[in-house]
């Protein structure tokens, strides 16, 4: 049995969080029919606004406008469903486009490609809920404790992306098979064992705050 992820008030019928995909990939027809079929849809800000006619000489702007638009019609596809947003800490203009989402009321910030240091500074007071993305229990730990020291805030949730996921990694090229100096493949790094360090780090932190952290594995998962 499969059971769901409580984000705020709410709670998803399976627990499966869809990728934030850059570029249009996951845009707003994605986002919202997973989030209508019980599972948690993730719209992706890279880019968003491409389709804009100004986008090439404001992108700032049209990606700003483009994720009001996009939110709102994921949310038209899904009133009910769980909407969440990808945002990399590697945009220059990060900060804006969180508090743009969070104005705009959404349940869920995923946010990697660097550490989102001051990510809980833009959520306080409001009900979206955030979650780091980590590549090791190292900085699990390291995230963890920096929120909790700078911001006394608890990660809603832990997304571990292995060597395995798309996007911006935190693994050496040879760790993930690439280049002249590739490292065999049982010498790669595991997601089943990032997976149960993760894990045995975050009970500390459960045990210690009494806030349940659902962990999300992401990459070279293809059954429950």
């Amino acid at each position: 049995e499969l059971k769901g992820i409580q984000i705020g008030d709410k709670v998803s019928k399976y627990p499966i969080i869809q990728g934030g995909m850059g570029v249009g990939i996951s845009g707003y027809r994605l986002a919202g029919s997973v989030a209508k079929e019980g599972g948690i849809g993730i719209i992706s800000t890279a880019d968003i606004g491409y389709r804009e006619p100004d986008f090439e000489k404001h992108p700032v702007e049209a990606n700003l406008r483009a994720i009001d638009k996009e939110m709102e019609q994921a949310r038209q596809i899904a009133p009910d469903g769980i909407i969440g947003i990808n945002i990399m800490c590697a945009l220059n203009n990060y900060a804006e486009m969180v508090k743009e989402v969070v104005k705009k009321g959404i349940d869920l910030i995923i946010s990697g490609a660097g550490l989102p240091k001051d990510l809980p500074e833009y959520v306080k007071g409001t009900k979206t809920k955030i979650a780091p993305i980590i590549s090791s229990a190292r900085g699990a730990k390291l995230i963890t404790k920096l929120w909790r020291t700078k911001h006394n805030y608890v990660p809603d949730m832990i997304v571990i992306e292995g060597p395995e996921a798309g996007g911006h990694l935190g693994f050496k090229l040879e760790e993930l098979g690439e280049g002249e100096e590739a490292l065999p493949i049982e010498e790669r790094p595991k997601l089943e064992e990032i997976t149960k360090e993760v894990i045995c780090e975050m009970k500390k932190v459960e045990e210690e705050t009494g806030k349940t952290i659902p962990i999300i594995v992401a990459g070279g998962i293809f059954t429950g």
